[in-house]
C-alpha cells in the first residue's frame, strides 16, 4: 500500500476481488463477519477506512467525489481480473462515483442500506435526517458516541440484536464527531443521479425493511433507474442487514456473485 491510498486490507485470495465501502457512521471494522463469509467463500475481499476514518486525519476538503477518487485509486492499484464494490450506505453514494471514475475497472456493483441521495429526499425527510443526526451535535453539544447508540436503535428492525449488532454499535461510537460532520457535509451537497444513471454494469440492491434511514421506497426507486440491476428487501432488517440478517444478506450477495460473474 503506497501513502497515497486509504487505510486498507485485503483478506482471501482469488481474481474476483470485492472492494468494501462501509458508512458515514463507523468503518470498516464493522465488515468483519462479512468479509470473513465472503473470503471463505472463495473471494478476495478488500475492505477500506474511507480518507478521514481510521487513524487518518480528517481532510479539510472532504466529499463524495474526493472519496470516489480514492476509492477509484483504490481499485487502480488492487484490483484483479474482476472487480465488484460493494458499498453501504455513504458507501453506496461513493461505489457509483468510483466506478464512472474506474475506466472500466469495475465489473459489477453492490448496493446496500442505499438512498436516492439527500437532494432527492423529500424536505420534510431532508429535515428529519439533519435533526437525528446533525442537530444532537450542533444543538445539543454531543459527541457521535454520545447520541449514536439511542439512533442506531432507531435505525435496525424492533428487537435487532447479538454479535454483529453489537459490533456494529461499538465501532460507530469509536469513531471522532469531526469525521461525521465532514460526511453529513459531503452527502448533503452530493448529486448522486449522475454516477447513478451511468451505472451500466450488473448491480444487486439490498435493501431492510425497517430500515428508516435509506427507505426500502428508495432503493426501488433506483432499481428503476439502473438497467441491469436486481433489488431485494430483506425481512426483519433495518439499515445494517448484514449485521441483523447476516444469512440472507450473504446469500444474496454470493448467488448473485455466482450467477452474475461465473462463480
Amino acid at each position: 500500500m503506497t501513502s497515497a491510498l486509504p487505510e486498507y486490507h485485503v483478506s482471501g485470495s482469488g481474481d474476483t476481488t470485492i472492494f468494501m465501502l462501509h458508512g458515514a457512521y463507523g468503518d470498516g471494522r464493522y465488515f468483519a463477519n462479512t468479509e470473513r463469509v465472503l473470503a471463505d467463500a472463495g473471494f478476495r475481499v478488500l475492505v477500506w477506512n474511507c480518507p478521514g476514518y481510521g487513524e487518518e486525519a480528517t481532510p479539510s476538503d472532504f466529499s463524495i467525489d474526493l472519496a470516489g477518487d480514492a476509492a477509484a485509486a483504490l481499485i487502480a492499484a488492487e484490483g484483479t481480473g474482476t472487480n465488484i464494490v460493494l458499498g453501504h450506505s455513504m458507501g453506496a453514494l461513493i461505489a457509483p462515483n468510483a466506478a464512472m471514475k474506474s475506466e472500466g475497472r469495475v465489473h459489477g456493483i453492490i448496493l446496500s442500506g442505499a438512498s436516492v441521495g439527500f437532494q432527492n429526499r423529500t424536505p420534510e425527510d431532508q429535515a428529519r435526517f439533519l435533526r437525528e443526526r446533525i442537530s444532537p451535535i450542533t444543538d445539543g453539544g454531543m459527541t457521535v458516541a454520545e447520541y449514536a447508540p439511542g439512533l442506531l436503535k432507531t435505525m435496525m428492525a424492533p428487537g435487532a440484536s447479538g454479535d454483529l449488532v453489537d459490533l456494529v454499535g461499538k465501532v460507530v461510537t469509536e469513531m471522532k464527531t469531526e469525521t461525521f460532520m465532514a460526511s453529513m457535509k459531503a452527502l448533503t451537497s452530493y448529486n448522486n443521479m449522475p454516477a447513478t444513471q451511468a451505472i451500466n454494469v450488473p448491480t444487486l440492491l439490498l435493501s431492510g425493511e425497517f430500515d428508516t434511514a435509506c427507505p426500502p421506497a428508495g432503493m426501488e426507486k433506483l432499481a428503476e433507474i439502473i438497467p441491469d440491476s436486481e433489488y431485494h428487501m430483506i425481512r426483519d432488517a433495518g439499515h445494517y442487514a448484514f449485521a441483523e440478517q447476516p444469512d440472507v444478506f450473504h446469500r444474496l450477495v454470493i448467488e448473485f456473485l455466482n450467477r452474475r460473474f461465473g462463480r
